[in-house]
């Protein structure tokens, strides 16, 4: 969004707005998210917000973009590992970072215009997708996964259960089910499963006592 013609564009106004844009997600969700109110807590105006942001679901996109970190690649040398943190890493995303309740409305309220969906999915989603997807190459290329394994339809079989949980309310993924849910599907991709897990575990063990490397 290009500020208004001849006017600079203050950087610390945005960052107040998407600020209380958020807040006002947290406190009142989106169906309730109102421009008078994120400019009465960000000490602007409805106006100003409006030759930043002219359409509220964008602003709302990059409120919620506001509180993501862009995730690293998985690298743990273990395919497991990796694809267990990358379901890890997108679950924390979207039921640790994002305000609950706001992802499914914003979702159905951009589907109609194609550039809204577009930029929700540039923004929100492909990050930790791309993350994932070449985590899921690396496994291919070190002979892990079959050669003929689609790595984004493969990220996508894990992401639709985290996104699935997220977007209709069920119990999110933890750590007690994100393993669980790599291995259902690495049952059906790796060329030895079991070998898999045994590394996995190794590795796993071998993170645990440097993590509790105080002294030990």
């Amino acid at each position: 969004m290009s500020p208004a013609a001849g006017r600079p564009r203050d950087p610390a106004i945005d960052a107040a707005v998407l600020t209380a844009a958020l807040e006002v997600l947290r406190e009142r969700g989106y169906a309730r998210f109102a421009l008078e109110a994120v400019a009465a807590r960000a000490g602007t105006t409805k106006a100003s917000i409006r030759r930043r942001w002219p359409l509220r679901q964008n602003l709302v996109v990059d409120a919620l973009a506001s509180v993501l970190v862009t995730p690293p690649v998985p690298d743990n040398g273990c395919t497991r590992c990796d694809l267990v943190q990358s379901v890890r890493l997108l679950a924390t995303a979207l039921d640790e970072r994002l305000p609950g309740g706001v992802l499914a409305p914003l979702i159905a309220d951009c589907a109609g215009d194609a550039g809204l969906h577009r930029r929700l999915i540039d923004v929100l989603v492909e990050p930790t997708r791309h993350a994932a997807t070449v985590a899921v190459r690396r496994a291919v290329d070190r002979g892990d996964l079959l050669p003929d394994v689609d790595p984004a339809l493969l990220v996508d079989l894990l992401a639709s259960t985290v996104y699935q949980r997220a977007l209709f309310g069920d119990a999110p993924i933890d750590r007690g089910t994100a393993g669980p849910l790599v291995d259902l599907l690495l049952r059906g991709v790796a060329v030895d499963f079991e070998r898999l897990v045994r590394i996995s575990r190794r590795t796993d063990r071998a993170r645990d006592d440097g993590d509790d490397g105080h002294g030990h």
